[in-house]
């Protein structure tokens, strides 16, 4: 491994990526740009439920701080 690489071996990497999984799981906040509605979802696909659209901003939950 390099010295870049922050984890000792690869199932290390594996288990911080399903732990990213497992916080995203009804952690997506969605805000879509065509008409303004937001809502939290699982999934950084999701459409719009108010308009269809697609243009649609998705951050994850866990990325915001909690105070």
């Amino acid at each position: 491994m390099s010295d870049s690489f922050p984890f000792q071996d690869y199932s290390q990497l594996r288990e911080w990526h399903s732990g990213i999984q497992t916080a995203n799981r009804n952690n997506i906040f969605c805000h879509c740009r065509s008409c303004s509605y937001e809502w939290i979802d699982s999934s950084t696909d999701a459409i719009c439920n108010q308009c269809g659209s697609k243009d649609v901003e998705h951050i994850s939950c866990w990325q915001f701080p909690d105070d």
